[in-house]
């Protein structure tokens, strides 16, 4: 095993909320290097949940993944986040990104609007984070002389979600880590890698720029609820990703899509699996055997450089979390190179 590689685990807000501390302790007590907590739509929000568990763990990093300016502002993000880190005894990172689901709300979801948007809400929660008293004027976001902290800043790792060039390249300026999900296909994986590091080069204001990846994960030795399980889990999310298909060639109907799409929204899951092809899964997720899950990270591991690996729901079939976590712990990690 790699000894300098972190791992990660990424939690869903879909539990119940107390149920966070004792799911936490155990993921500390393995030895996971971080915790994220996703901020999707209509789950409970990450920083309450975070908030739990800040006050009973005590080494692991904690974070949201992700937050974005539309559903806070970023003077609710970054006062929320330094209150975050005060209970955790600066254990936190910032999990920012372009965010989803706008189309539920009606609001604008084109590419280059959310995009920008995105690159202001980092610039914003530094001028915050940096106390800066001058104006901040974007096409999004703007703040006047007398918006500044009033509590104590820190130095908050700044992370950034994306499978996107562009964004990769705008958090590579700002950003001290990049988190890829989703995302597997080697070529594109390293294309993303470039982006990101041509905007760290281009502004030097990060010294060590680290870059994640991972994502969806299951794993189990019975490979049909395996592969049943982690279909049903990307179905919410397969609309939104069809960018990283397009990107590594995949091959798709996009009538198809529109159907998953209207199918996962209307709670029909079962139905909308029956166009998901398995093509389609094993691009966007690692899942299977133990045997097979080290064998893609190792094949992917031997053609991109990456800091740490992110492991998000299912994790696996059983109906413990801790169970799975487990078997990635012991079945897994350790014989990733």
């Amino acid at each position: 095993m790699h000894s300098n590689r972190k791992f990660y685990v990424a939690l869903q807000g879909n539990y119940s909320p107390r149920s966070y501390i004792k799911l936490a302790k155990y993921i500390e007590q393995l030895g996971f290097d971080r915790i994220y907590i996703y901020d999707d739509l209509f789950y409970y929000p990450s920083i309450p949940i975070l908030t739990l568990i800040a006050e009973h763990t005590n080494k692991i990093e904690l974070g949201p993944c992700l937050l974005n300016g539309f559903y806070r502002h970023p003077a609710i993000i970054t006062s929320s986040i330094l209150a975050l880190n005060e209970l955790a005894s600066d254990r936190v990172i910032l999990g920012l990104g372009r965010g989803a689901f706008y189309d539920f709300l009606g609001l604008d979801s084109s590419e280059e609007s959310t995009r920008m948007a995105f690159k202001e809400n980092i610039l914003l929660i530094k001028h915050f984070l940096q106390n800066k008293r001058n104006s901040f004027n974007g096409k999004y976001f703007k703040a006047n002389e007398n918006a500044f902290l009033r509590i104590k800043s820190a130095n908050i790792p700044l992370i950034a979600g994306t499978w996107n060039e562009d964004m990769a390249y705008i958090t590579g300026q700002f950003c001290n880590e990049i988190q890829i999900a989703d995302v597997w296909d080697t070529e594109y994986l390293n294309r993303l890698q470039n982006s990101f590091l041509i905007g760290n080069c281009e502004t030097n204001l990060i010294d060590e720029p680290k870059f994640s990846i991972g994502g969806i994960c299951c794993v189990s030795e019975n490979e049909e609820k395996c592969l049943k399980k982690v279909t049903e889990t990307t179905i919410v999310y397969l609309p939104y990703l069809t960018r990283i298909l397009d990107r590594c060639g995949v091959n798709y109907s996009k009538k198809d899509i529109q159907t998953i799409s209207n199918l996962s929204k209307a709670g029909k899951i079962q139905e909308a699996s029956k166009y998901v092809t398995e093509e389609m899964i094993n691009t966007l997720t690692i899942w299977g055997t133990p045997k097979n899950v080290v064998k893609k990270i190792n094949n992917t591991l031997n053609k991109v450089e990456a800091d740490s690996i992110m492991f998000s729901v299912p994790f696996g079939i059983e109906d413990s979390v801790e169970k799975n976590l487990r078997l990635i712990k012991e079945k897994v990690i350790p014989y990733i190179k």
